[in-house]
């Protein structure tokens, strides 16, 4: 025999067998591309909800840089600088001063007064759009919607005039007048409105704040940073390490990871379902395209042998299959990619409905769609890697069959179709004599169909895996809530809904009824009774109290007055309350 060299032959029978196996050539290209079109659609829907939650979260937040250090005082401020600019994985970082809550009667939404560099003002999302960021004393950069509720022009040179809180406890203001160097367009949906003072301003009229101070949540005069590594790799690691350098050991103290970036977290991005997933997509394609080429040899075995016979080699046999293979995933694995892309972008919006159900309950939401040419590369390369396992059945097939067993293979195979055409049965009888006949092939094709089901239920689970109507229930008891409530009390602005926003809301025309909560801080004079049973709690806590919390207390029993919070409820808001405990109650 003489063995065939030729590279251009082995192409020619490659060819040559794509012809002969027109009907298997679409059964395999289908095949391929839905399992490309599964991974695509995968790894879209997967990247677009972490980067959903990220650009949520990053907006509400209003922090984008990868670690975040807030209310330092002078002495940490200095060594957490030093060390970040030692450090090699930094790429860069920003600073502030936080100097208080900007207070005037025609704010509706909260207002912070602070100084901030280029690179921190980035990371807030508020660097001037017109203009540029303060340099001198008497300059300041702001929002529009600060200067639209103030009734003043956005415009380069206008005079603002600005009250801003120096100390919230001794309730101290500051007023002066400054020139807008500088504005952007403010968005509604943040938590705050920014302001920024110059560096010189801010150093010169900043609260002088101790550290005891901070720790007992007086945080204006505190200073802030905000740093961007090189890489989003290991961030924990190099937070952690960069806050044990600068001499922070107590937890919740020193640089810390943004939460829009924390990937690990109790809530967060599920790479275990990820992984399983995957490894569901492998193998009900792999299941599939191996029972393609299995019956694609089986029925081309006697040319197989014929092959042999004449002088071509196992080895080149088994490449013909392979070439087979990825002519067919040429064809296959673009066409899925395209599709799952699609796909993958119309589920998009659903996977994220954790992300939407936020905005709902008072947060900003916002979905993100990837298209990272890395997504297409893993799709494709999984699918490549799902046809390579699936022809590896066929290959040793064909390379370890002989001339004389390729014969009788497929003489064994005609015999077995005349006797089932000469046999008069029904078509499910036939159907169930072929699946006893091999019953393990039988067995690996319903297998693969079933695997098939599992991942188009585990991708419908994930899209309809959000029960709005239990998290309304809890969080959020009208179909729209409106408020200027914050994370910490201090910057919370209770008197939000204004007397104008208050009137736009009962003219709604699609509103059935429209509910408020109200809110008032007053100073009640204690009488004798009252002041007594304070006095008696505070000679039981007093052991525990800090340095701060008993200088409170003197200044409460000097004054004879306790701050009281009264809260007021409308009559609709009344019945939600009636209405969830009696829920409450038969549950």
């Amino acid at each position: 025999m003489v063995k065939v060299e030729n590279k251009e032959t082995l192409r020619l029978l490659t060819k040559r067998f794509m012809k002969m196996n027109r009907a298997r050539n679409i059964i395999a290209v289908i095949a391929i591309m839905l399992t490309s079109l599964l991974f695509t659609s995968l790894f879209v829907g997967s990247v677009s909800m972490i980067l959903s939650k990220r650009a949520t979260e990053i907006k509400q937040f209003m922090d984008s840089s990868h670690a975040i250090a807030q209310n330092l005082s002078e002495e940490d401020a200095e060594r957490l600088q030093k060390t970040i600019e030692q450090s090699d994985e930094v790429e860069r970082y920003g600073t502030g001063i936080f100097l208080g809550a900007g207070r005037d009667k025609h704010f509706g939404f909260s207002v912070e007064v602070r100084y901030a560099d280029k690179n921190m003002a980035e990371s807030f999302n508020c660097l001037p759009t017109t203009g540029r960021l303060p340099e001198k004393e008497n300059e300041v950069a702001v929002s529009s919607l600060v200067l639209e509720a103030l009734g003043v022009t956005p415009k380069i040179g206008e005079e603002v005039t600005l009250t801003w809180e120096v100390n919230p406890m001794l309730k101290q203001y500051k007023t002066d007048t400054f020139q807008i160097c500088g504005f952007w367009q403010g968005d509604k949906a943040v938590l705050g409105q920014m302001v920024w003072v110059s560096e010189a301003y801010a150093k010169e009229n900043c609260y002088p704040v101790t550290q005891k101070e901070l720790e007992n949540g007086i945080y204006n005069g505190g200073k802030e940073y905000s740093v961007w590594y090189k890489n989003l790799w290991n961030l924990e690691k190099k937070t952690e390490n960069i806050s044990k350098t600068a001499g922070f050991t107590k937890a919740g103290t020193g640089l810390e990871i943004n939460p829009a970036y924390n990937l690990f977290e109790e809530d967060s991005f599920s790479f275990t379902s990820l992984i399983v997933m995957v490894l569901f997509v492998i193998l009900a394609g792999y299941l599939i395209i191996y029972n393609i080429f299995n019956i694609s040899v089986k029925t081309d075995i006697r040319a197989y042998g014929l092959l042999k016979n004449v002088g071509t080699t196992g080895k080149q046999l088994k490449k013909i299959v392979r070439m087979q293979a990825w002519k067919l995933s040429a064809v296959g694995i673009p066409i899925g990619l395209i599709f799952g892309y699609l796909a993958g972008f119309c589920m998009s919006p659903s996977l994220t409905a954790d992300a939407q159900i936020s905005a709902q309950a008072g947060k900003t939401a916002q979905t993100v769609v990837s298209a990272n040419p890395l997504i297409f590369f893993a799709a494709a390369l999984l699918t490549l890697l799902t046809v390579y396992l699936s022809s590896l059945q066929a290959c040793k097939m064909v390379e370890r069959v002989s001339p004389v067993e390729a014969l009788h293979l497929a003489e064994g195979e005609q015999s077995q179709k005349k006797i089932k055409k000469n046999t008069s049965v029904t078509w499910w009888g036939m159907a169930v004599q072929n699946v006893f006949h091999n019953w393990k092939k039988g067995l690996i094709v319903m297998f693969s169909i079933a695997l098939s089901m599992v991942v188009v239920n585990c991708i419908v689970m994930l899209v309809q895996g959000y029960d709005f109507e239990s998290y309304r229930n809890i969080f959020l008891a009208s179909d729209f809530q409106l408020d200027q409530m914050t994370d910490t009390l201090s910057n919370t602005n209770f008197n939000g809904i204004t007397p104008e926003i208050k009137e736009i809301l009962n003219k709604c025309p699609e509103s059935e009824k429209t509910g408020y909560v109200y809110y008032s801080e007053e100073r009640h004079k204690m009488e004798p009774a009252l002041l007594k049973t304070w006095e008696t709690l505070a000679e039981k806590n007093k052991e525990n109290w800090t340095d701060y919390e008993k200088q409170i207390w003197e200044e409460t029993k000097a004054d004879n007055t306790v701050k009281v919070h009264f809260l007021g409820i409308s009559e609709a808001v009344f019945d939600m309350l009636v209405g969830n405990c009696e829920t409450s109650s038969q549950s």
